[in-house]
């Protein structure tokens, strides 16, 4: 039930942030984030997620990895520690070559934002794809990254091949790329962190408030 619930709310949560795919923008948030104005999600800047260039793991390191996360925004004195792995719906129509990027984060990525080509050989000494569209992004290794969603198989889980746009699933033992992001906009979490009261300031309201309402009181006792 917990699976079924978990597949329905990917899809869901794809489904809705598709709705503009025409309108596709990612927007330079400085500090080393991306922000994808359709899917509403943060990417990290660095392709790699701020570890070894191109380090991979296994499914359950990388799930751990990213867990633990923490991103020194030094633009907005905020520190990040809710990302996590790109999601997948989890269905056979998302194994292969989805051009429309509908299936997964990571495809929407490969085909939407930045604009490449499926590569059908699967031929690894082919030249890595190339295209036309804003790519701010560093480090951005063009081997396998892992999807955060496991398979139908709990011992296998989906990944998307930056250099073939393949979308696939493999065993969670084997070791693949890691690529954070986060839900969400930081310039929207900041302006909400900013909207709410300092606690000095809200003893001031309560106290003002008491004050108003006890001198209310004294005038109505008064007549």
């Amino acid at each position: 039930m917990k699976k079924q619930m978990t597949n329905i709310l990917c899809a869901l949560f794809i489904s809705l942030g598709y709705a503009g795919t025409a309108n596709a923008t990612l927007i330079d948030r400085g500090a080393g984030l991306i922000y994808d104005d359709v899917l509403d999600v943060t990417w990290l800047q660095d392709a790699s997620s701020g570890s070894a260039p191109y380090a991979r793991l296994s499914w359950l390191d990388s799930v751990n990895w990213v867990s633990g996360f923490r991103y020194d925004d030094h633009l907005r004195g905020v520190v990040w520690d809710d990302w996590r792995l790109p999601t997948t719906i989890n269905d056979s129509s998302s194994l292969g070559y989805d051009t429309t990027g509908m299936s997964s984060e990571l495809a929407y990525m490969y085909y939407v934002n930045l604009g490449y080509q499926p590569n059908y050989s699967h031929d690894r000494f082919d030249p890595a794809p190339v295209s036309s569209n804003y790519n701010p992004f560093s480090n951005l290794s063009y081997r396998g990254y892992w999807s955060g969603t496991l398979s139908d198989f709990s011992d296998q889980a989906w990944y998307l091949h930056f250099h073939f746009g393949s979308q696939e699933i493999n065993g969670i033992s084997d070791e693949q790329r890691i690529w954070a992001v986060r839900d969400g906009d930081v310039l929207v979490s900041e302006q909400e962190t900013a909207n709410v009261p300092e606690p000095g300031i809200l003893l001031l309201i309560a106290t003002g408030l008491l004050l108003f309402a006890g001198r209310n009181k004294l005038v109505i006792n008064r007549s």
